[in-house]
């Protein structure tokens, strides 16, 4: 257009006078369109063994390093097995950082951090030099049912403050994959087949050189919408309650009697270590089988010889109020659970109430408490033998060196347990010492729970199972202790109350369900939203002082349990499970595997999730639909020696 106006513009003045030479001006060059920007990146290399040989067979994943990557629900942004040549190459990606993982049989695998991606036309280069297989991990995939999971690909994170270390291994046709790790500690999944996996934490030690890890795959949760006819029954069959505050009576709670009357132990699930709403509901729950149904006892998933000073506490006034709780996890120092503890207290100092409440804790993840209780217990009666145990039990009063323990030392322990426990035996009986007796046995007794599970390759899930069998383990001794009459309200998280098996995890709840049958009532806790106190799993992987706070959680999906709990639109309800149709919609979903919500002491933005068949691991559930985090009490330093943490 240019152009064109100048000799618009020249045109005229040459038609004016012809005596003038005509100008005419080059045309101007064609403008020259601007290559197209490159707006992806790419990156190859070559996998080589330490001879600088190609390495055939190796998987290479390019992993995002971003929070918004969810590795339970996406693959990676690449992933191929080498050729002849160990050449790899990803290309059209989004510019960023992301880490490489190679794994290749007969080589250790190795994780590359900070790769970082800008867009370009050429490929970021990155070889990758294996070297041979030290500390092999075997493992073989099945299906709930026994059968193997043939072909997936199985993920092993490793723990770590860099958020792409997620290596992957392929099963073969049998379910079988093998790796060679480096040192640290990883959790195994299996999360592309359509399948949840209850997680497989272990570590990898310098002295290890294989360990088997056989997982168990559950059917992944149906996601769909329950039919209208679910929500209808939900509707019909709940219990709406007015409040979950303590106090205020309990007429809306009446028709859970029913529910109640044969139970010698009612469990009380959550689905969150950390909502207020949920402390205070088990509050009023205790206040209500106290009162109406003559329970007695409370256990709390907490550690046994710890909550014994909580006891002297709410039965005699013993102790210093502003202290009694910091004989229990982090978790458990909150207002609402002080708020219990103080009504405790309340109820057995009326002289009117003969019949007194007890508080007992059923973990066992301690050695500070047993061990001082032992020693003063022996330096009392049996100097002698205090004595003999002061120099080698010493260690055990420490909690940084006592649980740092090697093989040999927990069998040092329990050999030292053995000894208490044989002296115990042969202490004269006396019906006035007969119950300190028992006491400073079952004081022995965790000592050995505790020195049993510190064999060195004890994965997550067997950690679990040892830890579930000891706490329901204590809890029949306190039943054992408290005599016929008694009744207990046990309040430990979902997973630990749930009564059936859907993983190789077999719970507390399932080892007290095949001794009290019916006589245990165990409810889950289910939310829609709302918030939550934990600690933000990056603060463990960066291994800095565990700070909880309070995180949000938005409201659950539709085709989940909590979800759809919410779709009845009562804020606040009780159902019963033992009153399902027995065909139907409604028993169809209650039985089937769906997701729900629960989080331990640990909140992640891609964690939380978790399979369940409501009816046959819960006998009832209370929903709470929109919650808070619960209020910590004011931070204080811990009592010498004393410095649990908890689990979820």
């Amino acid at each position: 257009m240019k152009a064109f106006r100048i000799l618009w513009l020249v045109f005229p003045l040459a038609c004016a006078s012809t005596g003038t030479p005509q100008v005419v001006l080059p045309p101007e060059p064609p403008v020259q369109a601007a290559p197209p920007s490159v707006t992806t990146a790419a990156v190859e290399g070559r996998v080589e063994g330490d001879a600088k040989s190609p390495v055939e067979g190796a998987v290479v994943s390019l992993v995002p390093a971003r929070k918004e990557w969810n590795p339970n629900k996406e693959p990676p942004a690449g992933r191929m097995l080498t050729g002849p040549d160990g050449r790899f190459r990803f290309e059209g990606l989004s510019p960023g950082e992301y880490g490489l993982t190679v794994s290749a049989p007969r080589h250790e695998a190795t994780f590359i951090l900070d790769v970082q991606l800008t867009a370009g036309a050429s490929a970021l280069q990155r070889d990758v030099v294996l070297q041979p297989a030290t500390r092999v991990v075997r493992g073989r995939l099945k299906t709930d049912v026994g059968g193997p999971v043939a072909d997936a690909w199985v993920q092993v994170i490793r723990k770590s403050e860099f958020l792409a270390d997620v290596l992957y291994v392929r099963a073969d046709a049998q379910g079988q994959f093998e790796v060679s790790l480096p040192i640290g500690r990883y959790t195994v999944k299996a999360p592309e087949r359509g399948s949840m996996l209850a997680d497989n934490q272990f570590d990898v030690r310098a002295e290890d050189s294989a360990r088997d890890v056989n997982l168990t795959l559950l059917p992944r949760p149906e996601t769909s919408p329950a039919a209208p006819e679910v929500v209808s029954w939900v509707k019909q069959s709940l219990v709406p309650l007015t409040t979950v505050e303590a106090g205020h009576g309990f007429a809306d709670l009446q028709p859970l009697k029913p529910w109640l009357a044969k139970a010698r132990v009612v469990a009380l699930g959550e689905a969150t270590h950390g909502t207020r709403e949920f402390f205070q509901l088990k509050h009023r729950l205790m206040e209500f089988l106290v009162t109406e149904l003559g329970f007695n006892i409370f256990a709390l998933e907490g550690n046994f010889s710890e909550a014994l000073v909580i006891n002297d506490y709410v039965l005699h006034g013993k102790g210093d109020e502003a202290q009694v709780l910091d004989n229990l996890f982090p978790i458990w120092r909150t207002e609402e659970v002080m708020a219990l503890i103080r009504w405790m207290r309340a109820y057995n100092a009326d002289p009117r109430h003969t019949h007194k409440l007890k508080f007992y804790g059923v973990d066992m993840q301690d050695t500070v408490r047993p061990t001082r209780a032992l020693l003063d217990f022996f330096a009392r009666v049996d100097p002698a033998f205090h004595q003999r145990l002061v120099g080698p039990m010493a260690r055990f009063l420490d909690v940084k060196t006592s649980k740092a323990w090697s093989e040999e030392n927990g069998k040092g322990l329990a050999s030292l347990v053995a000894d208490i426990e044989a002296r115990l035996r042969q202490r004269p009986r006396r019906k006035r010492s007969e119950k300190e007796l028992a006491v400073m046995a079952r004081h022995a007794r965790v000592l050995a729970q505790w020195a049993t599970q510190t064999t060195p390759q004890v994965s997550e899930v067997s950690f679990m199972n040892h830890r579930d069998r000891a706490m329901a383990e204590n809890a029949r001794w306190v039943l054992e202790q408290e005599g016929a009459d008694a009744r207990m309200v046990l309040w430990a998280h979902n997973g630990h109350v749930s009564t059936a098996k859907l993983t190789d995890f077999v719970s507390m709840g399932q080892h007290l369900r095949e001794v009290l049958g019916d006589a245990l009532y165990s409810f889950g806790f289910a939310f829609n939203q709302g918030t939550l106190r934990a600690v933000h799993e990056s603060i463990l992987v960066a291994r800095k002082p565990r700070v909880y706070t309070a995180h949000a959680v938005p409201p659950a999906e539709v085709g989940a349990v909590d979800g759809t709990l919410a779709r009845a639109q009562v804020p606040l309800f009780a159902l019963d499970l033992r009153g399902l149709p027995t065909q139907g919609a409604a028993r169809d979903f209650f039985t089937q595997t769906r997701a729900w919500r629960n989080y331990g002491f640990v909140f992640s933005e891609n964690a939380g999730l978790a399979p369940t068949r409501s009816a046959k691991e819960f006998d009832g559930l209370f929903f709470v639909d929109y919650t808070s985090a619960a209020i910590a009490m004011p931070e204080r330093p811990p009592p010498e020696g004393n410095a649990s943490a908890p689990s979820p």
